[in-house]
């Protein structure tokens, strides 16, 4: 079960509320029926109006023609809302359709083009015009956090990095928020810089497997640059020998879909420059009991920082590598990276 899980027997759940009968489940996460995937997600303490969105949303995929897109499903009461064991649940229910081998900036285009259209009010799940809002929360939270390993003193190899890379990041993460400030006082938005259903957190693995699923819990409402930045980020750090090809021809294939705007292409870059690797990095390692995932976070910290020379020359390059004319779309450089 999703979201927290739950002592809750999951075949039985589908039977006695959905008649649903499942003979086996599928990547873990979903219980298959007569040719559709089911996922149960534990919603407890989560806002009605933030599902309902979601519910609005992933009917709006299906009416648009995403076949891969995950819907609530109603129980044979017709309620969505299940509460079961002290817990609410609700059930969602996916064609099980393989995707088409085909290019992924192309089929991240067409989600976004087909969100886009969305005409219901998203307010609990929009993020729209708010990363500036966040990054500076986040910015607060991991100085707290810092400020309680200085009281503390530092102890271990952790704290020492986190200690001696926070004013570098800090100093990165300002200069994002400053190119945010700009682009919104220079750029005039374009009709593809409507808000869309986005990812909270899109990476080059999210649709590699030909039995993903598009569904709703992933989901918050934002630009589609924040998808693009994100799927950029992710197969950067991944470290893979055909990142750069890999980089150019995936931003191709989404340009061949729809266009991006100077304003699309600075938040693309703001996003980039924010450090949110680092930022969650960081916040898993406080955040976790375990020390397998604290090891991890360490290690993925120390090949971040062996690494900031070689991003500062990504970031001082990306608009020549993604072929933007920036003189002429007159699209500033940070240039302190140069």
């Amino acid at each position: 079960m999703k979201k927290g899980g739950t002592s809750m027997d999951g075949k039985a759940l589908l039977k006695e509320h959905f008649r649903i009968t499942s003979d086996r489940m599928v990547n873990g996460r979903y219980y298959e029926s007569e040719g559709f995937l089911y996922s149960i997600v534990d919603v407890t303490n989560m806002e009605q109006e933030y599902l309902l969105e979601l519910h609005q949303m992933s009917q709006h995929l299906m009416s648009q023609g995403d076949r891969k897109v995950a819907v609530f499903i109603p129980s044979v009461t017709g309620a969505f809302l299940i509460t079961e064991d002290k817990k609410d649940v609700v059930v969602l229910g996916s064609a099980q359709v393989l995707s088409r081998s085909e290019a992924i900036g192309k089929k991240l285009a067409r989600f976004h083009r087909r969100g886009r259209t969305l005409t219901d009010e998203m307010k609990t799940t929009s993020q729209l015009g708010l990363w500036r809002e966040r990054w500076e929360q986040e910015m607060d939270r991991l100085e707290k956090s810092i400020s309680g390993l200085m009281e503390k003193g530092v102890d271990g190899k952790f704290a020492t990095m986190m200690i001696d890379s926070f004013p570098y990041y800090m100093g990165l993460a300002e200069n994002a928020i400053q190119y945010i400030v700009d682009t919104e006082m220079d750029e005039t938005p374009g009709i593809t810089d409507y808000g869309t259903i986005c990812h909270q957190s899109f990476h080059a693995k999210t649709w590699a497997n030909r039995n993903f699923i598009h569904h709703p819990f992933d989901w918050v409402y934002d630009h589609p640059a924040r998808d693009i930045a994100e799927w950029i980020r992710s197969s950067y750090w991944e470290g893979s020998l055909l990142y750069r090809s890999n980089f150019e021809q995936f931003l191709q294939e989404y340009q061949q879909q729809e266009r991006l705007s100077p304003f699309s292409w600075r938040l693309i870059y703001a996003r980039l420059l924010f450090p949110t690797h680092y930022f969650d990095c960081s916040r898993i390692y406080f955040s976790s009991q375990s020390l397998q995932v604290k090891k991890e976070k360490e290690e993925q910290l120390e090949k971040y920082m062996k690494n900031t020379a070689e991003y500062e020359r990504f970031l001082a390059s990306f608009y020549e590598l993604a072929f933007v004319p920036t003189n002429r779309l007159k699209i500033p450089n940070v240039t302190w990276l140069k």
